[in-house]
C-alpha cells in the first residue's frame, strides 16, 4: 500500500504507474525465472560433463600405472638373480621400452641397499635416507610390488614416485628389489592431464589422499599440503573424506567454482578439476543483464502507450465531473447527466441522474410518510399508547381499545394508572411518571419487561410492555406498545411441563447431558453430574468450564469446544481420573444453530467406556506380543491387501533396509523395493494374486553387501475364493548359498597340492587364449611330469610319493610368476600357463628355471631323493589354435623331452 501512496494524485497517472510496475514487474519475474531454471539445468549439464573428462583422466593414469607396473614386473621375471652393475647396464640396453618409460631403473640388495641405477641422472643419484631405507626394507619383506610415496627428485626437483618390483631366485625367494623412478612432471606420465582442463581460467589438480600435491598449476605448491595456506575448501574436504563426483564451492579466497574429484584405482591419488562459476556462467550473466535492460524498455513503452489510451478513455469521465459541480451550484439541471452515452460513463451518468430525482422524490416522501406512520401507529395489531408527563393518556389506539375494553374517547385524556394500573403497583407507577416529566428517563425505557395490566371489566391481563421517550415542544412524552401475551404465558406454561419431564427422562440417563453457551457458560446439566463429578448440577448454571472443573481441565478440551463452536461435530475419547480410579470417557458435541446460520452453543453427552476400553487394551496387548514375536524372528514378514498395499510389515524390514516400516504401510509395495526387485517380484506376485503359492529367489545388495533372498507368498482366500491379500515370508539365505559356493570351489581345486585341478585349469586356459587373442600378446604351455614317479611309488610307497607330489607343486608354484598358473591334471601330470610371453627365446628362460628347480633333493620324512622332471613348451600359435590343440602339442613337446634323457625341457614347433 505504500507504494500506491506514494502515486501522482492524477487518476490517469496512478493507472499509467500501475501499468508500468505489472509490465516491469510481469517482465522481471518471467525472465529471471526462466533463467534461474536455466542456470539450474546448465550448471547440472556442466558438472557432469566436468566429472565424465575428469574420469578419464584418472582412466588414462591409471592405466599409465598398470602399463609400468606390468613392465617392471616382466624385467623383474627375467632379471638374473645375482644381476651387478655391468650386467643391470648391458640388462636394461636389451630393453629400451624400460628405459624409455622410467627415469632411473634402480637395483637394491635385500638390506635396502642401493647397488646399482641406470639413467640419464645416474650419476647424480645419492645415498638413500632413513626414511627411505626403511621404506625399503618394508617393501622387501613384503615381497610385492609397491608404488612408494611422492617425493621430490634430486635430479629434477619435481615430484616423482618409484614401483619397486621383488626378484626372486631359483626358490622364490625375494633377493633384490627393481625400481624404476617416473618424474610426475617432467615425462609424459601426466601429459593427456592439462588437456583435460575445463575452460580457460579451470584447471587441474592431483593429490595424495592425505592432502600433498602431486600436479597443479602453480608448481610452488607442489609436495606442498593442499591446506598448507590458510582457508577452508568444502569440496577439498569432501574429496579427503572420500567423496567422489562433482559439488558446487567456494575457494579459500572465497571464488566460487564447480569442483570435481576422482579417486585413482591404482594408487591412492585424488585427481581434482575447479571450473569457476564466472567463466563457466558468463554467457548467462550477460543474458540476465539483456533481460533487465529489456524489461525496463518495455516497461517505458507500455508506460507511453497506457497514458495516451488512459486519457482518450478518461475524457467522458471528465465532462461528466464538471457536469455534476454545475448542477450543486445551480447552474444546470439534472437533465445533462442523460448524454445518451452506451458504456459504463453513460451508465454512471444515468446512475446520477436517477440519484438526483430520487432525492426530490424523498422530500416529497417523507411528507407523505408521517401520515401513514400515524395510521400504521391506529391499525398496529398491538396497543398503542402515549402519555404526557403527568400521566394522562394523549393517543389510544383501535387495538388499545380490543385490548382493555376502554374506547379512545373514554381513555384520551384519562389517568392511564387510573385505566390498566393494578392498585397495588399506581403509587410506583406515579413516582416514576414525576422522573419521567423531569428528564425523560427512567429504569424501564427502552427496554421490554412484562407487567400485569387491569381490563375495563377488571380482569388481570398479562401483558409485554416496551417503553420509549418522546420530547415534543420542551415536553416529554411516554410511547408504548402494549402486547397481550396471555396466549404466550399459557404457551411457556405447556413449555415448562415438557421440559420438567426432559429433566426427568435426561436425569435417568447415565450419561453426563449439558448444554453450554458460546461464552462456555453451562445452561443445563442433568443429575448424573453429581455421581460421577460430586458437582451439584444446578450450581453449574450461569457458570463456565473453568469456574467448575478448573483451568487444568478447561485447556485440555479447548480444542474440542473451538471444532464445535466453529460448526462441526466433535467425537473424543479421552483418559481422566475419578476417586483415584482410571476412567475413560468418550463425548460428543453437537453445535447448536441459531436462525441466522451462527453457533449459538452446543450440546454435550459424555459416556463412561472404561470397561469396553479395557477389552480394547487386552485385544491390543494379545496384537503387541504377536508383532513383538514377528519383529524379532530373523524373516521378513508383511502383508499385502488385494491392491497391492502393504498393510503389515515387520521390524526386521528396519534391520535390513534401515527404513521405518511403519512409514510404508498404505503405500505399494513398490515404494519399499527397488525398482529392479518389483520387475523380478511382479510375475510372482500375479501368479500368487490368481490363488498358487510361490516361492522364487533373488539376489539384491543390503547396506553394500551383497544377498540371496528368498520369498514365498501365500495367497489369504476369502469365503467367496477370491483372493483377499498376500502373507510374504522372505528368508536370507546367502550363508547357505556360500556355503554351495565354497563347494563348488573346493571341486575346482586339487586336494593332495592344493593347486587348480583339471576342471580349474580348463577354464583358465580357454580365458589366457582369449586375453591372448584381444591384446596380440602370445602365450605359452608346459606341460611336465616326474621323472621315474612310478619308481618312487612302487620302492618308497605311495606316502612318500605324495610328499613328493606337494613338493613338486610348491616348487612349481615358487618358480613362475604371479600372472601364471598351474595346475594338477592326474598323477605326477602337471601343467604350467605362462601368459604374456612374447617368444620362443623368452619361454625357454621359463622352462630352464623349473627344471633347475627340481634338482635340489627332496626330503621325504627325513631321507633326500633326487627328483627331475622333464618339460614340453609350446607357444600358441595365433586365432585359429584351440586350448585341445596348444595342449596335445605340449604333450608331445614333453615325450620329446624324455627321448632326449629326461631332466630337461623341449620345445614344440
Amino acid at each position: 500500500m505504500a507504494v500506491f501512496a506514494t502515486l501522482p494524485h492524477s487518476f490517469k497517472l496512478r493507472m499509467t504507474g500501475v501499468v508500468i510496475l505489472l509490465v516491469l514487474t510481469a517482465t522481471l519475474i518471467v525472465t529471471l525465472m526462466s533463467l534461474l531454471l536455466a542456470e539450474r539445468d546448465m550448471k547440472s549439464v556442466i558438472g557432469d560433463q566436468q566429472y565424465a573428462l575428469l574420469s578419464s583422466a584418472a582412466a588414462h593414469i591409471d592405466a599409465q600405472i598398470n602399463s609400468r607396473q606390468v613392465l617392471l614386473a616382466s624385467l623383474a621375471d627375467t632379471m638374473p638373480p645375482d644381476a651387478g652393475a655391468a650386467i643391470m647396464q648391458a640388462f636394461v640396453e636389451r630393453h629400451p621400452a624400460a628405459r624409455k618409460e622410467f627415469l632411473n631403473l634402480h637395483l637394491f640388495n635385500r638390506q635396502g641397499t642401493l647397488l646399482h641405477t641406470e639413467g640419464d641422472h645416474a650419476a647424480e643419484t645419492l645415498a638413500l635416507n632413513p626414511r627411505s631405507r626403511a621404506f625399503l626394507e618394508n617393501a622387501l619383506a613384503a615381497g610385492k610390488p609397491v608404488i612408494s610415496p611422492p617425493y621430490k627428485s634430486v635430479q629434477t626437483g619435481l615430484p616423482s614416485i618409484m614401483l619397486l618390483q621383488p626378484v626372486r631366485d631359483g626358490q622364490g625367494r625375494t633377493v633384490m628389489l627393481l625400481g624404476g623412478s617416473i618424474d610426475l612432471s617432467g615425462s609424459n606420465f601426466m601429459a593427456d592431464v592439462a588437456a583435460h582442463k575445463p575452460g580457460k581460467t579451470g584447471y587441474l589438480f592431483i593429490m595424495t589422499k592425505e592432502g600433498i600435491l602431486l600436479h597443479h598449476p602453480e608448481s610452488s605448491r607442489l609436495l606442498e599440503h593442499i591446506n598448507a595456506r590458510p582457508g577452508y575448501n568444502r569440496a577439498t574436504e569432501m574429496a579427503l573424506r572420500g567423496f567422489q563426483g562433482w559439488t558446487e564451492a567456494a575457494n579459500k579466497q572465497g571464488s566460487e567454482g564447480i569442483y570435481s574429484y576422482k579417486h585413482l584405482v591404482t594408487t591412492d591419488w585424488i585427481i581434482g578439476a575447479r571450473f569457476p562459476i564466472d567463466e563457466a556462467f558468463a554467457p548467462m550473466i550477460a543474458m540476465r543483464r539483456d533481460a533487465l535492460l529489456l524489461a525496463g524498455a518495455l516497461a517505458a513503452i507500455a508506460g507511453v502507450v497506457a497514458w495516451v489510451a488512459i486519457r482518450r478513455l478518461m475524457r467522458p469521465l471528465e465532462q461528466l465531473r464538471r457536469n455534476v459541480s454545475e448542477i450543486r451550484s445551480g447552474a444546470a439541471g439534472i437533465d445533462v447527466l442523460q448524454g445518451g452515452r452506451s458504456d459504463e460513463i453513460g451508465e454512471l451518468g444515468d446512475a446520477f441522474h436517477e440519484l438526483m430525482a430520487e432525492r426530490e422524490a424523498a422530500q416529497i416522501a417523507i411528507r407523505d410518510s408521517e401520515s401513514l406512520i400515524s395510521t400504521i401507529l391506529e391499525r398496529a395489531p398491538d396497543a398503542f399508547v402515549t402519555c404526557a408527563g403527568n400521566g394522562i393518556v394523549t393517543m389510544w389506539n383501535a387495538a388499545a381499545e380490543r385490548t382493555f375494553g376502554w374506547t379512545r374517547e373514554e381513555a384520551v385524556g384519562q389517568d392511564i394508572a387510573e385505566l390498566i394500573v393494578p392498585q397495588a403497583q399506581r403509587d410506583a407507577h406515579r413516582t416514576g411518571m414525576m422522573f419521567f416529566a423531569l428528564g425523560g428517563g427512567g429504569p424501564l425505557i427502552n427496554t421490554r419487561v412484562r407487567v400485569p395490566a387491569i381490563h375495563k371489566d377488571g380482569r388481570e391481563i398479562p401483558i409485554e410492555l416496551s417503553l420509549g421517550a418522546l420530547k415534543h415542544k420542551g415536553a416529554w412524552h411516554a410511547t408504548a406498545f402494549l402486547h397481550d401475551i396471555t396466549a404466550q404465558v399459557r404457551y411457556e406454561q405447556q413449555i415448562a411441563a415438557s421440559e420438567k419431564r426432559l429433566r426427568t427422562v435426561a436425569d435417568s440417563i447415565p450419561a453426563l447431558i449439558a448444554y453450554i453457551d458460546r461464552d462456555l457458560r453451562y445452561h443445563f446439566t442433568n443429575e448424573h453430574f453429581r455421581a460421577v463429578m460430586g458437582t451439584d448440577p444446578r450450581k453449574m448454571l450461569g457458570r463456565t468450564i473453568a469456574e467448575v472443573l478448573g483451568e487444568d481441565f478447561a485447556s485440555s478440551i479447548a480444542h474440542f469446544n473451538d471444532a464445535v463452536l466453529r460448526g462441526q461435530r466433535v467425537h473424543y475419547e479421552r483418559e481422566g481420573f475419578h476417586n483415584g480410579q482410571h476412567r475413560q470417557m468418550m463425548g460428543d458435541l453437537v453445535p447448536d444453530i441459531g436462525p441466522d446460520g451462527k453457533v449459538i452453543g452446543f450440546y454435550l453427552m459424555v459416556l463412561d467406556i472404561t470397561e469396553r476400553k479395557n477389552a480394547e487394551l487386552r485385544q491390543a496387548a494379545s496384537e503387541k506380543r504377536l508383532k513383538l514375536l514377528t519383529d524379532n524372528l530373523p524373516v521378513l514378514i508383511s502383508y499385502l491387501d488385494k491392491e497391492r498395499r502393504i498393510q503389515f510389515l515387520n521390524a526386521t524390514y528396519q534391520q535390513w533396509v534401515g527404513v521405518d516400516p511403519q512409514s510404508l504401510i498404505g503405500q505399494h509395495v513398490a515404494a519399499g523395493v527397488s525398482n529392479d526387485m518389483y520387475y523380478t517380484a511382479e510375475p510372482h506376485l500375479d501368479r500368487a494374486y490368481g490363488g498358487e503359492v510361490v516361492t522364487y529367489e533373488i539376489k539384491v545388495t543390503i547396506a553394500g553387501t551383497e544377498r540371496t533372498l528368498e520369498t514365498t507368498y501365500v495367497p489369504e482366500l476369502a469365503e467367496d475364493g477370491s483372493v483377499a491379500g498376500l502373507y510374504s515370508l522372505t528368508h536370507d539365505t546367502t550363508h547357505m548359498k556360500e556355503i554351495e559356493e565354497r563347494l563348488k570351489q573346493l571341486a575346482r581345486v586339487d586336494s593332495l597340492t592344493g593347486i587348480a585341478n583339471r576342471l580349474m585349469f580348463e577354464e583358465i586356459l580357454q580365458a589366457a587364449i582369449v586375453r591372448a587373442r584381444r591384446n596380440r600378446v602370445p602365450l605359452a604351455l608346459a606341460y611336465l611330469d616326474i621323472d621315474y614317479f612310478k619308481q618312487i611309488n612302487d620302492s618308497l610307497g605311495h606316502g612318500a610319493g605324495d610328499l613328493v607330489l606337494k613338493e613338486f607343486a610348491a616348487r612349481l608354484v615358487a618358480s613362475v610368476r604371479a600372472v601364471d598358473t598351474v595346475a594338477r591334471l592326474a598323477g605326477d601330470e602337471f601343467v604350467i600357463v605362462f601368459e604374456q610371453v612374447g617368444s620362443r627365446e623368452e619361454a625357454a628362460p621359463l622352462a630352464a628355471k623349473i627344471v633347475e628347480a627340481m634338482r635340489n633333493p627332496f626330503d621325504l620324512g627325513g631321507a633326500l631323493r633326487h627328483v627331475t622332471t622333464s618339460v614340453g613348451l609350446a607357444m600358441h600359435n595365433g586365432d585359429d589354435e584351440s586350448a585341445t590343440s596348444l595342449l596335445a602339442r605340449a604333450d608331445s613337446a614333453l615325450y620329446e623331452a624324455k627321448r632326449k634323457g629326461r631332466d630337461g625341457y623341449a620345445l614344440a614347433d
